[in-house]
């Protein structure tokens, strides 16, 4: 189960946080995947932690429709491509640091698309 695969959970205030491993989500080819369901309940804050050269993309639908508030991208520092409906429909979304994502030419359009940011 990928979810037990998370480096820590913890909390900051309020929230509970999950942090992640970035590299056990990665596929051979570097597609790193992480969908809502394997988010534990009660979770709103995400860390994508372990920065790795071989993560170089995400696939299509990453947290779509997620329920989380706040996501810190860290771990995607060497993503130079996102899939489609990146963070897309994530209502409760607040807060989200994009500038790990400094190396991706192009998101589409409505990639925050019904957020709350």
């Amino acid at each position: 189960e990928k979810v037990g695969k998370l480096i820590e959970q913890g909390s900051f205030g309020s929230d509970r946080i999950l942090r992640l491993d970035t590299p056990t989500f990665a596929d051979d080819d570097g597609c790193l995947e992480f969908k809502k369901e394997w988010i534990p309940e009660g979770v709103l804050h995400i860390c994508f932690a372990n920065p790795d050269p071989s993560v170089t993309s995400t696939a299509n639908n990453f947290l779509k429709g997620s329920n989380v508030t706040h996501v810190d991208l860290f771990g995607l520092e060497n993503v130079v491509s996102v899939g489609e409906s990146f963070l897309k429909s994530c209502s409760s979304l607040t807060q989200v640091d994009l500038t790990c994502l400094r190396h991706v030419a192009s998101i589409e359009d409505d990639f925050l698309k019904e957020c709350e940011i």
